[in-house]
């Protein structure tokens, strides 16, 4: 399976806004999550299923799915 490329994009604007680890990551708010600049509507879905998988210990397998309804 390939690295889901629109996670990865994600992940990087997710650094970039200094939450650096899965702590963080997963508690962020959704006033946190809009404060990212340039954030899609598309990237919020991406966001809660990354929170989603770093809480069910499942983070590799969220990075090799595909997403559905995204165009892949």
């Amino acid at each position: 399976m390939a690295v889901n490329q629109k996670a990865v994009k994600v992940i990087n604007k997710i650094l970039d806004t200094g939450f650096t680890d899965e702590k963080a990551i997963a508690a962020m708010t959704m006033d946190d999550i809009l404060s990212i600049q340039g954030i899609t509507v598309v990237e919020i879905g991406i966001i809660n299923d990354l929170q989603k998988s770093i809480k069910a210990n499942k983070v590799i397998s969220f990075l090799a799915e595909v997403q559905r309804g995204q165009g892949e």
